[in-house]
């Protein structure tokens, strides 16, 4: 399966820079799910969960809020707000 860019950075740092087959997170106006060779398209991040099918078929699961999600040339940018790896949450606090 193809690929794409995919860059994912918060206020406080470059969160992901590789390639992927599929991201899945919630705009604010409902979930989208991005694939190559999207056509371009910008819309507002919402408060969800985001899923990324790595480049080897794993996938990922974070919570995002707030920002941008802008695909552009075939390059994929998420510019979240907060963007927290599941794997990365210290559940016993």
């Amino acid at each position: 399966m193809a690929t794409f860019h995919l860059q994912i950075v918060t206020p406080d740092r470059l969160v992901l820079d590789t390639q992927a087959k599929q991201i899945i997170l919630r705009t604010v106006d409902g979930d989208v799910c991005i694939l190559p060779n999207h056509i371009d398209y910008a819309a507002a991040i919402g408060i969800g969960e985001a899923k990324v099918t790595m480049e080897d078929d794993t996938v990922k699961t974070a919570a995002c809020s707030g920002g941008l999600l802008s695909v552009q040339n075939g390059c994929v940018r998420v510019m979240a707000t907060t963007f927290e790896w599941a794997e990365d949450i210290d559940l016993a606090r």
